[in-house]
């Protein structure tokens, strides 16, 4: 983890603290997870039904959820009636990990002597700003004005041309992040409670593969409750955005100005035309292909081809075009 966890808590102190009327037992709170990360210390939620099939099996304590959804919890799971699960979620989640709202820099960057005796067969260019806890793997080149912060890992081999920001991140081997892109930032999640914006914690990371090439100007946002993952042998263009929690399979093509929106997940051998956006919550399955510019709103199966907007089978967009 690359934020503090203010906890354990005990569900009494979280009641009281976080005002959540259906807490009605009592029990120590190691952590926050998503269902499937969660084990028998910590605490998840439900707000889309979409997601039923992962609350069956979750491994999760504690599980805050509407009443209706309650009859898919597993008997290990003790359930926590709220009308508004997300927005209670956010204030337990705001309790464990009050500094993951933000993004905050290091000031302690190792100086030039303490880079060449650290990282002796990394290449480093000028005016690079490493926190003291970075791993660094054997042949990587690191431009001019980078900055990468606490806790991040990066391969062998790795190339990361100039002016590139990196935190909250691991970067396998082999991968090149090209120039001016921004990974691990906090993502845009906000959430109106009590008639107030907050701003939902972002405690997960950004997790790039082997192999991966990532365009110029790209921007990954690291994940809320789970992490974002570009997965092996992977491609991104120029100016190519991924909201938090998303997720990208192996050997996939993502041309500039895609624009992807979070938690939507992404199957193997994917490719995607430049200018295309595609909503959030979605499946989009292996060998799919989507046309420039197009719009995707709903899941697409395996071995799909679409285009337009709302994106529909290239068959029944060129019968369209010709009316």
């Amino acid at each position: 983890m690359f934020f503090e966890n203010k906890g354990p808590f005990k569900l009494s102190y979280i009641k009281s603290k976080c005002e959540i009327s259906g807490i009605n037992f009592d029990g120590k709170i190691s952590d926050i997870k998503s269902l499937n990360d969660a084990k028998k210390n910590d605490i998840s939620f439900l707000d889309n039904s979409k997601y039923i099939k992962y609350l069956k099996s979750t491994s999760a304590g504690f599980c805050i959820l509407k009443q209706k959804h309650a009859k898919f919890l597993p008997s290990t799971c003790k359930p926590i009636i709220s009308e508004s699960p997300l927005n209670d979620f956010i204030k337990v989640s705001i309790l464990f990990y009050p500094d993951a709202r933000y993004d905050k820099h290091s000031n302690l960057y190792l100086s030039k002597t303490q880079l060449q005796k650290k990282y002796k067969k990394v290449k480093f260019g000028k005016n690079v700003n490493i926190s003291k806890n970075v791993i660094i793997g054997h042949n990587t080149t690191i431009g001019n004005n980078v900055i990468i912060e606490s806790g991040c890992n990066i391969g062998n081999n790795v190339i990361i041309n100039s002016n590139v920001i990196i935190k909250n991140t691991y970067i396998g081997k082999n991968s090149i992040i090209n120039f001016g892109c921004v990974l691990g930032k906090i993502g845009f999640g906000y959430k109106l409670i009590n008639n107030k914006i907050e701003i939902i914690p972002h405690v997960g990371k950004v997790l790039i593969g082997d192999n991966c090439n990532i365009g110029s100007y790209c921007v990954i946002d690291r994940g809320s409750f789970s992490n974002t993952r570009v997965g092996n042998n992977t491609s991104l263009d120029n100016f190519v955005h991924i909201a938090h929690n998303t997720e990208i399979g192996e050997n996939c093509f993502i041309a500039g100005q895609v624009g992807i929106a979070g938690s939507t997940i992404i199957g193997n051998n994917v490719m995607i035309g430049g200018q295309a956006g595609v909503s959030g919550h979605l499946n989009i399955g292996n060998n799919v292909k989507i046309g420039g510019k197009s719009g995707v709103v709903k899941d697409i199966n395996d071995n799909e081809s679409v285009m337009g907007y709302p994106a529909v089978s290239i068959k029944d967009f060129l019968k369209n075009e010709k009316k």
